[in-house]
């Protein structure tokens, strides 16, 4: 499925980014520069999506150990239009602004499938 959904990113006070998506329970990075927010925005809103998927069918996420990993929420909701989030500065950031995010949950999970494959690989011949 492909979704587009908006994030506010924030200007943080100790330098880099923070950003949130209102609309997503959970879905929140950070990172130094703002081409890297932007890819880790895309990639955690994947995730996440992913995730909220897989428990509505009735599937769990599992974590590089095997343990399950249990869905904040589980229910995709409508998008909130662009022009009608509004971010509020707090005592973390300096500034901010709203930009929509595109996820494509059929192409992550087959970035995750590569990753479990190798992951799998590694371990049947010892490699880290």
């Amino acid at each position: 499925m492909k979704y587009v959904y908006p994030a506010i990113f924030y200007n943080a006070i100790e330098g880099g980014y923070y950003v949130i998506f209102p609309d997503v329970e959970g879905a929140m990075t950070q990172a130094d520069t703002l081409y890297t927010a932007m890819e880790y925005a895309e990639e955690v809103l994947s995730d996440i999506l992913v995730s909220y998927e897989d428990f509505k069918a009735g599937k769990y996420h599992k974590d590089p150990e095997g343990n399950e990993i249990k869905v904040m929420n589980n229910r995709i909701v409508e998008p909130t239009p662009i022009e009608k989030v509004v971010p509020e500065i707090n005592e973390y950031s300096t500034s901010a602004f709203v930009t929509l995010i595109k996820a494509d949950t059929d192409a992550y999970r087959k970035i995750l499938a590569e990753l479990d494959k190798k992951r799998n690989e590694n371990a049947e011949t010892g490699a880290a």
